[in-house]
C-alpha cells in the first residue's frame, strides 16, 4: 500500500426516510429530525467507528444538493461544528452537484489527502427533503437540469430519465412490454435486498415486504392506481422515493497512523462531466460520461470489470440501473435488461448489485446518496455489512453515483485492506 493511499476507516448513517410529520389541521410539515441533529449523530458514529477524535480531523467536506431550498439553510456545512467544538476553526468545504454532491465532497477530500496537505478528513452527505411537498420537491430538483430547455418547460426529472430510457429502448429495439418487464425485474431485485436493510426507507416491514413486491410479476400485476405512470414508461415503482437522511465517512491517509483495523482503500476514482442539456448529447441511449469515469477508475485501480465483487449503482429510476451496469461494463450495451431477465444478477451472481437495496429501496436524499453508496460498499468490504451481506469475502467494489441527468458522473473503486 502506498503512503498516500486514502482509506475509509469509519462511517455513520441515519435511517433514510420521512423524518417529518404533517400537521392535520394546518397542513404544515413539522421537522422530527433536524439537520443539526442528523449531522451530529452521523459524525459521532463515524468518529467512533474509526476510533478517531474530532480534533484529529483536519478538514470537513459536506455535500448537499439544495439545502437552502429544502430547509432554508443554504450555508449548511458549518453546522457540523455544533456538537463537536474540536472542529471549530477547521476548514469546512460545501459541495453541490445535484445527486452526486457528497461523492464530489469525497473526491475533494481524497485530493487533499493524497496531496499531503491533510491526514484525516470528515466527509458528510445530507439532505432534508420531506419538509416540502411533492410539487415543491419536483421544482427544486428541476433546478439541477438545464433550466431553459428542460424544467422551464415543465420537464421533470422523471421525464428526463424517461426520455433517456426511451432512447435506450428504441435504439436497441426493445418492445414496450419486454422493457416494462425488465424494469419491474430491477425494482423487485432492489426491493428484495432493501427489506433486509434496517437503514432503508423500504426496509424490514415496509410496503415491499408486506405487499410481496419482491418479484417482477407482483409489480406487473399491480392495478394502475397502485402503480401509476409518473412519466411514461416509468411507473411509481420505477422511481426512487423522496427522502431525508445523512451519512458521514472518516477518510485517512495510509501513513497517518490513524488507520483502523478494518478499512477500505480508494484504489481508483474518476469524475467525468457531460453536457448539461440532453439536446447536446450525441448518444442519449447511453451514459457516456459514466462510462468514461468507470474506464479511468479501473485504469487507476489496475483492475478490470471482471474483478468486481459488488457494485452500488445509481438507480434513481429503474431504467438508469440498466444504463449504469452497461456503463460499468458489467453488461454489453443493450443487454442489461435481458441479463436481468436471465438471472445474471440474481442472488448467486458473482458480482452483486445494490445489496443495500439501491436508491429505489434504500431511499434517495439526494445530497446524502453518494456518501451512502460508499458507506454500504465500505461496510461490505470490511466484513461489517448492513443488511444483506455478500456471500463470500469481497475484495473489490465499485460505486457509480450520478448527478443530474447523467451529467456529473463519479466512479470509485474500493478495495478491502
Amino acid at each position: 500500500m502506498q503512503p498516500d493511499t486514502v482509506l475509509i476507516s469509519g462511517g455513520g448513517h441515519t435511517r433514510f426516510g420521512n423524518h417529518s410529520r404533517r400537521d392535520k389541521q394546518t397542513g404544515e410539515r413539522k421537522d422530527t429530525y433536524p439537520v443539526e441533529q442528523m449531522l451530529g449523530d452521523v459524525i459521532g458514529e463515524a468518529l467512533t467507528e474509526a476510533a478517531v477524535e474530532a480534533d484529529a480531523i483536519d478538514a470537513v467536506y459536506v455535500g448537499s444538493c439544495s439545502p437552502g431550498a429544502f430547509t432554508n439553510q443554504e450555508l449548511l456545512g458549518p453546522l457540523a461544528l455544533q456538537r463537536y467544538p474540536a472542529l471549530r476553526f477547521k476548514p469546512v468545504h460545501q459541495s453541490t452537484a445535484a445527486c452526486a454532491s457528497s461523492s464530489m465532497a469525497l473526491h475533494a477530500a481524497a485530493d487533499a489527502l493524497q496531496s499531503g496537505r491533510i491526514n484525516a478528513a470528515l466527509v458528510v452527505g445530507i439532505e432534508k427533503m420531506t419538509l416540502r411537498n411533492t410539487p415543491q420537491v419536483t421544482e427544486i430538483l428541476g433546478r439541477c437540469s438545464y433550466w431553459p430547455e428542460e424544467s422551464a418547460s415543465g420537464v421533470t426529472f422523471p421525464g428526463l430519465f424517461a426520455r433517456i430510457g426511451e432512447a435506450y429502448r428504441q435504439h436497441h429495439g426493445i418492445g414496450p412490454d419486454r422493457y416494462r418487464e425488465m424494469l419491474a425485474t430491477v425494482a423487485a431485485s432492489n426491493y428484495s435486498r432493501g427489506i433486509h436493510n434496517p437503514l432503508a426507507q423500504f426496509g424490514p416491514g415496509s410496503l415491499p415486504e408486506s405487499a410481496g413486491l419482491t418479484s417482477a410479476q407482483s409489480i406487473l400485476d399491480l392495478p394502475e392506481e397502485k402503480n401509476p405512470v409518473i412519466a411514461a414508461p416509468l411507473h411509481l415503482h420505477d422511481c426512487s422515493p423522496i427522502s431525508d437522511g445523512a451519512v458521514a465517512l472518516v477518510l485517512v491517509r495510509a501513513d497517518s497512523g490513524l488507520k483502523h483495523d478494518r478499512a477500505a482503500a480508494i484504489a481508483g476514482r474518476a469524475v467525468s462531466t457531460d453536457y448539461l442539456p440532453l439536446s447536446s448529447r450525441p448518444a442519449l441511449y447511453k451514459l457516456e460520461g459514466a462510462r468514461d469515469a468507470a474506464t479511468r477508475a479501473y485504469r487507476e485501480a489496475g483492475i478490470s470489470v471482471s474483478e468486481l465483487d459488488l457494485v452500488e449503482v445509481h438507480d434513481c429510476f429503474t431504467s438508469n440501473q440498466l444504463l449504469c451496469l452497461e456503463a460499468l461494463g458489467l453488461s454489453d450495451e443493450g443487454c442489461a435488461g435481458e441479463d436481468y431477465l436471465s438471472g445474471l444478477y440474481g442472488d448467486d451472481a458473482r458480482c452483486r448489485v445494490n445489496l443495500s437495496g439501491g436508491l429505489k429501496s434504500k431511499g434517495h436524499p439526494v445530497g446524502a446518496t453518494g456518501a451512502s453508496m460508499h458507506y454500504f460498499a465500505y461496510r461490505q468490504l470490511t466484513g461489517k455489512a448492513v443488511g444483506m451481506a455478500h456471500a463470500d469475502e469481497p475484495e473489490f467494489a465499485a460505486v457509480l453515483n450520478i448527478g443530474g441527468s447523467g451529467v456529473v458522473n463519479c466512479t470509485t473503486i474500493l478495495q478491502a485492506v
